[in-house]
């Protein structure tokens, strides 16, 4: 009996679940565990600490709309290795940071690594990989994304708890290099033409598109640009939104953890 191969598609969700995943849930989302240690430690106000959320916030407003472009105009195997680089390698330099003004400048390369890595890379890749399954694809990324998100914060608070801020600042933000880098460049491909496949579910013939792309008419420049323009500026402010609420969410309840565990150890 023939045996059907799982289509390449599949094992670029895997890699994204995982390098999405802990990005999220490892990286930004246990932010506010670190706030109440480092801000005792460092004898600074929560107020000053959390600006570098703020910085980090601003600099993801201005950074995606070229982060769409970087991903379209080069490798996204190489793009997202560098950009986990950058956001764990920042996250993990917080441990040795001495001045709230640490802080206030890896945030930069953080949010920067942070755009590609937890924003825009999962939906374009699937947008490239998956003919059909889409949505399937997309809510898979973000169930493993929440799902690791319930065993990376515990974790990530035993660390702080155990070993001090410094110290699970550093294994975080190094294991999670170590983990999604390998994964990133094994598994991740810019389009299937790179794997000499299609995306999944494609079962149009070369031949047809072909003959489609010759009879199918062309409609006027400007009229095509106004469209796309508009469609884009939709897109990235609804994707804005939902990021700015997502970050809010995520780290306001990750502060009231620690404020609750703080208590109960009191």
């Amino acid at each position: 009996m023939h045996k059907r191969k799982i289509h390449f598609a599949w094992l670029i969700l895997i890699g994204l679940c995982v390098a999405v995943g802990l990005g999220k849930s490892a990286l930004n989302n246990s932010s506010g565990l670190f706030l109440s240690p480092v801000a005792k430690d460092l004898d600074v106000g929560m107020g000053s600490l959390t600006i570098y959320l703020s910085i980090s916030s601003i600099v993801t407003l201005l950074f995606l709309p070229f982060g769409g472009k970087i991903l379209s105009k080069y490798s996204a195997r190489i793009v997202l290795f560098i950009a986990i680089i950058l956001q764990a390698g920042s996250f993990a330099l917080f441990g040795v940071m001495n001045s709230v003004w640490g802080w206030y400048v890896l945030s930069i390369p953080l949010a920067i690594g942070g755009v590609f890595i937890t924003v825009i890379g999962g939906p374009i890749l699937i947008e490239r990989w998956f003919s059909k399954g889409k949505g399937l694809a997309l809510g898979i990324l973000s169930a493993i994304g929440g799902l690791l998100g319930v065993f990376a914060q515990p974790i990530v608070g035993a660390l702080i708890s155990q070993f001090g801020w410094r110290t699970a600042y550093l294994i975080t933000g190094l294991g999670v290099m170590i983990i999604v880098a390998p994964i990133i460049l094994l598994l991740i491909r810019n389009f299937p033409k790179d794997k000499n496949t299609k995306a999944y579910g494609d079962l149009s013939d070369d031949s047809n598109e072909n003959e489609q792309q010759q009879v199918v008419e062309g409609i006027d420049y400007s009229i095509a640009k106004k469209h796309q323009l508009s469609s884009c500026w939709d897109y990235f402010s609804l994707l804005l939104l939902q990021f700015q609420v997502l970050l809010c969410m995520s780290q306001h309840i990750s502060l009231t953890m620690v404020k609750k565990l703080v208590l109960q150890v009191q």
